[in-house]
């Protein structure tokens, strides 16, 4: 551009120097200057005007022949074209790869407008929802009436999935995800969730069912041990004393776990209830006396409770909650460490802490502690008697009560479980 410009002044400097020259010999130097100077305006126009007439044919082919500034701003504007049309032929073959990939998937994808009408969608959302060409442009609502549905697309709320059943077939089950992009346009996935939720039903009736059948041969091997235990020393075999003990131990453990089985199945197959209000400085407090007896004096374990919080919920889930939390720092600390609840109630949330200052958890574990069965150590639960479930008792409780569980660990600084309710599940 700047070779352009010095080309554009060289020529108007050498313009005007012939035109001084012929008005000084003819003796009209002003009269020559403007004449010249207009008949160099008409030429200049003139290539404008070539240019404008290129531009407005869609700038196709070669730009017309110009030198100078005009013949620069014309090579710019062709060079700009072809990076124009490179770019829409990228542009073209990559909605090209992304049509094929969408369409190679299996769930559903549906881009709806800010109206929240249908604008385009993958083979896979026109099979599951049956789609055809003719709902092009119509509100998703009128397609899908549901109305959990509509109150979700309406709604706008969009952190968390839906799952609905499908209209004419309730045993068929979709899950909506949703995202909003560009000018408020929103991206419906649609995905048939169905065999996965008849899993997760089949393994709670399991998990429900084996429970129970466990209760009862196990209420018949524990009163037979107990009834070998009762027998005088001397008529049974030295032998047998340990064996007995160690069947009693097992059995007993299984008892628990059968138990930590059975109140997760209940978790997950009844309906929450929360119409209790319960006082939580009164569950404690039991719950610390059983942990003492638990302790035999070789944990410091204390309480602070300021006013008389409460929530919403269930007393005996949150009793489980909370000792499952109590119980845990008692068992897996060594002796002479400290334990503390503390329960605050804040304007926004109402929080129920139990820290301790023992051996701690590595911080990779963490996000695991709550699955079912998962251990640090691996001997850690069979050694304290526990059954591996705890944690994920605990859960489950808070999600019944809409609240969330964090913890804060590192390993020889000991632990911090926080449950952490929302105030607007708190009464006062």
């Amino acid at each position: 551009m700047q070779q352009g410009l010095r080309t554009e002044l060289t020529r108007i400097a050498l313009l005007a120097v012939a035109l001084g020259i012929a008005g000084f010999f003819n003796g009209q130097v002003l009269l020559t200057l403007i004449v010249g100077g207009g008949l160099y305006m008409i030429w200049t126009l003139t290539k404008i005007l070539r240019l404008y007439q290129w531009l407005e044919k869609g700038a196709k082919g070669l730009p017309p022949e110009a030198t100078g500034v005009w013949g620069d701003i014309s090579n710019q504007l062709y060079r700009l074209q072809k990076r124009n049309e490179l770019a829409k032929i990228n542009y073209r073959s990559l909605l090209k790869r992304l049509r094929k990939v969408t369409s190679a998937l299996d769930e559903g994808l549906i881009i709806l407008d800010a109206e929240r009408c249908l604008d385009w969608w993958n083979p896979a959302a026109a099979h599951l929802l049956g789609l055809q060409e003719v709902d092009n442009r119509q509100p998703i609502t009128n397609l899908i009436r549901s109305p959990i549905f509509v109150s979700f697309i309406q709604g706008g709320k969009f952190d968390l999935p839906l799952e609905c059943p499908t209209s004419g077939n309730e045993q068929r089950i979709l899950q909506f995800s949703a995202r909003i992009f560009g000018d408020d346009e929103l991206a419906l996935v649609v995905q048939d969730v169905t065999r996965v939720r008849n899993l997760e039903d089949t393994r709670k009736d399991f998990v429900a069912n084996i429970s129970h059948e466990l209760r009862t041969p196990l209420t018949v091997l524990t009163g037979y041990i107990e009834t070998l235990q009762s027998i005088d020393q001397p008529e049974l075999p030295p032998v047998w004393n340990k064996a007995l003990a160690q069947m009693e131990q097992q059995a007993t453990r299984m008892n628990l776990l059968t138990e930590d089985l059975m109140m997760l199945s209940r978790l997950e197959s009844t309906p929450a209830s929360t119409d209790e209000t319960v006082q939580l400085c009164a569950l404690i407090h039991p719950i610390i006396e059983n942990a003492q007896d638990l302790s035999q004096g070789k944990h410091q374990i204390s309480c602070t409770c300021e006013g008389s919080p409460s929530i919403a919920g269930n007393s005996k889930e949150l009793h489980s909650a909370f000792a499952n939390l109590t119980y845990n720092a008692v068992k897996h600390n060594p002796d002479g460490c400290d334990i503390s609840i503390a329960i605050n109630a804040g304007e926004s949330t109402t929080t129920v802490a139990v820290k301790d200052n023992g051996c701690g958890i590595d911080p990779k574990h963490i996000s695991r502690l709550t699955e079912r069965f998962y251990r640090p150590d691996d001997g850690r639960s069979t050694q304290s008697g526990g059954t591996g479930l705890g944690l994920a008792i605990v859960k489950h409780v808070l999600i019944r009560h809409h609240g969330q569980l964090f913890i804060d660990s590192k390993l020889g600084h000991g632990s911090t479980f926080t449950c952490q309710f929302d105030h607007q599940r708190r009464t006062v």
